[in-house]
């Protein structure tokens, strides 16, 4: 089962005493010679967590410094029994391996969430990186090629919620611009290369206040591009916004309050639509209104609705 068992067993979907998917799990280990965790997961079948941590601790302290599957596990251990402190620190050591694993990549996703639940998105941005893209660890010398069997393109099933996160991150960051521009960037490899799942259909976005500006910003481009580009953004955030949350922005500058806008907008919006929007005016619209409100194309009337929301 190889590296597929460690894999399998980083889900944790089945943790649960008498398990026969963590004896098998356990089984599978022993014959690759990962004694410690072996143990460690058929403690775990029977319900001895306790007994269960110190072979979890046991197999990571022993793995050398450049293997991650011994400290990933010992980190989703931690992790799903709410030690945050030291599954974070596990998460960092085996994201920082250099073996080339799907857990570094893992690992490295982890500690992004834990960051950006302390909203510490500078940092969380880097780990993001380094498991979309494979990255080399943060300082390291050299850019190391991971080994042939590891690229990340091998977990393309992967990427697609990572890049969610990371694009979600770079908003909640104040960076509308460079997250639309990766969510682009992402949404071409996914087309290049499609899952075996249905396509998904989207054609309504609600959209956080922080990309409302850069919205308005697309549609202010002269020209037939402008809309273009902004109905493709549309799009992707309509994608987006439907499968991840976005963390709470700390907007800079102008974007101050804008936290509090909802925008309802069709992905084929219409250019006489899409040029009204640019002419709205937030500052005004959230002086008079108050911060909290909700825009949408009222077809009837041909004119945006400005409705404030109470909380």
């Amino acid at each position: 089962m190889g590296q597929q068992g460690v894999d399998d067993f980083a889900s944790w979907g089945r943790d649960r005493p008498g398990a026969p998917f963590l004896t098998d799990c356990a089984a599978s280990l022993r014959a690759l010679g990962r004694e410690a965790d072996a143990e460690a997961v058929k403690l775990l079948s029977e319900g001895s967590l306790a007994e269960a941590e110190t072979w979890f601790h046991a197999a990571a302290e022993q793995e050398p410094a450049a293997e991650s599957p011994g400290k990933f596990m010992l980190a989703e251990f931690l992790d799903r029994h709410g030690k945050d402190r030291e599954a974070e620190a596990w998460y960092r050591r085996a994201a920082l391996a250099t073996d080339g694993s799907h857990c570094v990549l893992s690992a490295a996703e982890r500690l992004g969430d834990l960051l950006v639940a302390r909203r510490e998105y500078e940092e969380a941005e880097t780990w993001y990186c380094r498991a979309y893209y494979g990255d080399d660890p943060p300082g390291s010398v050299e850019r190391r090629p991971l080994e042939e069997g590891y690229r990340p393109i091998d977990f393309a099933h992967r990427q697609p919620g990572v890049a969610r996160k990371r694009a979600a991150n770079l908003l909640a960051m104040g960076k509308a611009t460079d997250a639309d521009a990766f969510l682009a960037e992402a949404e071409d490899y996914e087309r290049r290369n499609p899952s075996r799942g249905p396509a998904e259909v989207v054609t309504t976005a609600v959209l956080t206040g922080a990309l409302v500006p850069f919205l308005q910003t697309l549609v202010s481009k002269a020209g037939e591009d402008g809309y273009r580009a902004a109905r493709a953004m549309i799009h992707r955030w309509a994608r987006m916004l439907r499968r991840s949350p976005v963390p709470p922005p700390e907007p800079p500058g102008e974007q101050a309050g804008m936290e509090g806008v909802v925008l309802r907008v069709s992905a084929h919006v219409s250019n006489d639509a899409l040029r009204q929007l640019a002419d709205l005016d937030f500052t005004a619209i959230r002086q008079t209104m108050g911060n909290a409100v909700e825009v949408s194309w009222d077809e009837s009337s041909r004119e945006w609705k400005i409705t404030p929301v109470h909380r």
